[in-house]
């Protein structure tokens, strides 16, 4: 055996004499040497008898007609998909993703446990496509590497994982409490605060970034003891002030502590935007508070800072006609459901924002005809009117079958646990030429002018202090002349 010759194309032993390659070498050979230039592609082809190869030959030839079937779920004679549907048919099966999801089960070695979990949550919430869709993206993952965690699949890449995958997976896990939950909000708020430090320049970078350490500390400690914790907007709103007080001195001179900053230049900062001069002074106050503690500096340039005056309302306040508009426009059923509701209960309720959108079906009590809105210590009963708009309500989105428990549904949200953007709810008011906010002001504003201020934070859930800028004498003066110039 050691004798026979070596094949020139490959390491095979020659065992006939006559030849010089092997026998399968030799066939590969003979066989390319009967290749062609056809007449109608030009490549080198096995030529068919009218000199063409047979791919050219199926271009050229006619099509034969799509096997057509009856199918099984509409009736209609269509082209044959599988199992007996069309192609329309097929794509809204309800047992596609079942299927789809048990052959990808048995190429897993092995499928986790919460596959069938899985399949089930996102059946439940996606039309079949999009189901499949999901699946077929997580187990793309699974398949490549088989012992990725749920932690590790929830934090993938926008690469390999899409928006709606990765929010399905997110979902999923935290809801069987595979994966610890995370807050976008509050990713949002930290980035944010993390842009306002990253622009603060180097010699004053150092203290703030240890103040905003201090801040948020304090907010952990006002959380575990139950007490009332300040908000994103709050903090982010402070380290933009300190931003642009840093900012306002290296413009003015060389800076190089701030144990160099005098009360002239807090004033000089102050006198750019006098409008914000309360807010602002009261944090570089807090602000020096702490670096004099810290010995950071040794006299407080703050201390001789006076504060603004206590900043009143200036919004927009509805005229009485313009409202009995409104009231008639959402007391009537041919008004889309969501309008009615928003705008009922900002405009006779006060209701904010938040309050609206967090609204979830657990929260309506139908025997006393009360709903419970978040921040509020009591239940607030609703008026005929806005209890029909809210019955409206309940009453499409148990057509639609979501499983998002809010009142407010959305196509975005439909297929989500979280509540509607914060931008639908102006849109739904936007054709009448108001918004929320402003309906909520209205009524705010004749709560606090008509009533009493303390009755209407204690009822509202709001502070004090802060519902009696409502109370200024602004507000009234504004009210006045729009009702002085409105019949000329």
């Amino acid at each position: 055996m050691s004798r026979l010759r070596i094949c020139l194309d490959c390491s095979s032993p020659v065992r006939l004499r006559t030849r010089q390659r092997c026998h399968r070498c030799h066939r590969r050979t003979e066989r390319a040497a009967l290749q062609r230039p056809c007449t109608r592609c030009a490549r080198l082809r096995h030529l068919l008898p009218d000199d063409r190869c047979a791919a050219c030959r199926r271009a050229t030839a006619p099509r034969k007609p799509p096997k057509t079937i009856r199918c099984g779920s509409c009736g209609e004679q269509r082209r044959n998909v599988g199992h007996g549907l069309c192609n329309r048919c097929h794509q809204a099966d309800t047992d596609r993703p079942f299927r789809y999801a048990a052959s990808l089960a048995r190429r897993m070695q092995p499928a986790p446990a919460w596959w069938n979990p899985l399949v089930e949550f996102t059946a439940a919430r996606f039309h079949p496509g999009g189901t499949v869709a999901v699946l077929r993206e997580t187990g793309r993952l699974l398949l490549a590497a088989p012992s990725v965690t749920p932690h590790q699949l929830s934090q993938q890449s926008p690469a390999q994982l899409s928006a709606t995958t990765n929010r399905v997976l997110t979902a999923f896990f935290t809801d069987r409490g595979l994966a610890l939950p995370h807050d976008d909000a509050q990713q949002r708020a930290t980035a944010r605060r993390r842009s306002y430090l990253t622009a603060i320049p180097e010699p004053l970078s150092k203290a703030v970034t240890e103040f905003n350490q201090t801040q948020m500390s304090e907010q952990e400690r006002r959380r575990r003891t139950g007490r009332r914790t300040l908000s994103d907007i709050t903090l982010g709103t402070r380290l933009r002030i300190l931003r642009d007080l840093t900012v306002h001195l290296l413009a003015r001179r060389q800076v190089t502590g701030w144990a160099e900053v005098t009360t002239t230049d807090l004033e000089s900062f102050l006198a750019c935007t006098p409008a914000d001069r309360h807010q602002q002074t009261y944090l570089m106050r807090r602000f020096f508070a702490w670096a004099r503690s810290r010995k950071l500096v040794l006299t407080d340039p703050a201390r001789g800072l006076a504060l603004g005056a206590q900043p009143a309302f200036t919004g927009v306040v509805l005229e009485l006609a313009e409202q009995r508009k409104l009231f008639a426009r959402w007391a009537r059923d041919t008004t889309p459901a969501h309008e009615r509701l928003v705008g009922l209960l900002a405009l006779l309720h006060a209701g904010s924002n938040a309050e609206i959108r967090s609204l979830t079906v657990a929260d309506v009590d139908a025997v006393r005809r009360t709903v419970t809105l978040i921040g509020r210590p009591f239940p607030t009963p609703l008026d005929p009117p806005t209890w029909a708009a809210l019955q409206a309500c309940l009453l499409n989105r148990g057509a639609t079958g979501t499983l998002n428990p809010h009142v407010i549904v959305t196509r975005v949200t439909s297929s989500r646990t979280t509540p509607a953007h914060t931008s639908y709810l102006a849109r739904l008011l936007a054709a009448t030429g108001t918004t929320p906010a402003a309906c909520r002001q209205t009524r705010l504003t004749e709560l606090v002018n008509d009533l009493d201020p303390k009755l209407t934070a204690a009822a509202l859930g709001m502070n004090g202090t802060g519902i009696t800028r409502y109370a200024a004498d602004n507000v009234n003066r504004d009210r006045l002349q729009r009702r002085v110039a409105s019949p000329s």
